[in-house]
């Protein structure tokens, strides 16, 4: 049994990926992963197709997309992989004549973003790709309000070993040890508009600093912006490796995930949503999203609107117990590993059955 994990971009931006990959490794199964090195930075693993994209992850066009899909074909063939795990909309369309024709009832289909199927036209195509798929997995039960009604398991963007360790252990650091409020950004740094709201509304504030630690399209952008402006509470970090990705939160008080309202926003579950309830660094989020509903209600940070009152409402926050929310940190999570051990039985089925 041979088993693809068919990525529609680079291996930095899809962490996501390792949860299969432990799942498989765990189950003793052949694997490969097919992604595309847009930016020519990713460590060399499977099988992988080094188009640069000239303005990095963000910037292919239906031309790129076509010589990947060559790419990903070829090798399927070529390998002899027997099963398919397709990530993504785009792929999953873009495939979807390769995969019903060969592998009917052999691919499934894991979604973490909105994106083309939205669109007129993809959206059916989807629709039929996920009615053919054997399993359907979503990131975020958000998504539900943009897709049909068929059934669908919840895998979340976090390492269930880490997780169960991380309720078990005692965090340490509590909010009254602050002598500087410390608001991280971290990962993909791609929306320029809302982070420039947090930059303006703390940029030069004493007792703040903020922190841009990653890459994306927006991270230049704002650094000219504090260049501009003369902000000097501002640090920026480009390209990091994963397993430092830990140290860098464990140093914050708050994680930033404030995102502009738009519905693949609204609708998702970020990796530093999770980092967040891990490592008990409270979050600054959107009000009336996915992620905002859960922070209200389980109290895990600042659910806001805009940023207007931003440095009083941190301030505010940091007022509340400590260990009472770290405690509801480890309940929404232990709620979440019940969702990931009903996604993996139904992985692990896919690939024996």
């Amino acid at each position: 049994m041979k088993i693809a994990l068919v990525l529609a971009g680079s291996l930095w931006f899809s962490p996501f990926v390792r949860i299969y990959t432990k799942i498989l490794d765990g189950m003793g199964v052949d694997y490969s992963i097919i992604s595309w090195n847009r930016e020519g930075d990713d460590k060399s693993e499977g099988f992988q197709y080094n188009e640069i994209c000239a303005k990095g992850n963000g910037s292919a066009g239906f031309t790129a997309y076509k010589g990947y899909v060559r790419f990903i074909k070829k090798t399927i063939i070529e390998q002899g992989f027997d099963k398919i795990i397709v990530f993504g909309p785009q792929m999953s369309c873009l495939l979807s004549t390769f995969l019903l024709s060969k592998f009917r009832g052999r691919y499934m289909i894991d979604y973490r973003d909105l994106s083309i199927e939205q669109k007129n036209g993809f959206k059916q195509l989807f629709w039929l790709m996920l009615k053919f798929s054997r399993v359907n997995v979503i990131s975020s039960p958000g998504f539900k309000r943009c897709l049909p009604k068929f059934h669908f398991y919840i895998s979340h963007n976090f390492d269930v070993d880490k997780v169960k360790e991380g309720i078990k252990t005692n965090p340490g650091k509590g909010f009254d040890d602050e002598q500087v409020i410390d608001v991280l950004t971290i990962g993909g740094i791609r929306d320029y508009s809302s982070n420039i709201e947090v930059v303006k509304a703390l940029g030069c504030k004493p007792g703040f600093k903020l922190r841009f630690v990653g890459k994306g399209g927006a991270s230049q952008q704002i650094e000219k912006y504090c260049i501009e402006k003369g902000i000097d509470n501002v640090g920026f970090t480009g390209y990091y490796q994963k397993d430092d990705e830990p140290s860098y939160i464990k140093e914050s008080t708050f994680l930033n995930i404030f995102y502009p309202r738009v519905i693949t926003h609204d609708t998702a579950m970020s990796n530093r949503f999770y980092n967040s309830l891990l490592y008990k660094r409270p979050m600054i989020v959107t009000k009336d999203t996915t992620q905002g509903d859960y922070a209200e209600k389980y109290q895990l940070g600042v659910a806001v609107e805009n940023c207007s009152q931003l440095d009083d409402n941190l301030k505010k926050f940091l007022c509340t117990d400590y260990e009472a929310y770290a405690d509801r940190c480890n309940q929404l999570l232990s709620s979440f590993l019940n969702d990931q051990e009903a996604f993996e039985e139904a992985v692990k089925h896919f690939i024996k059955e």
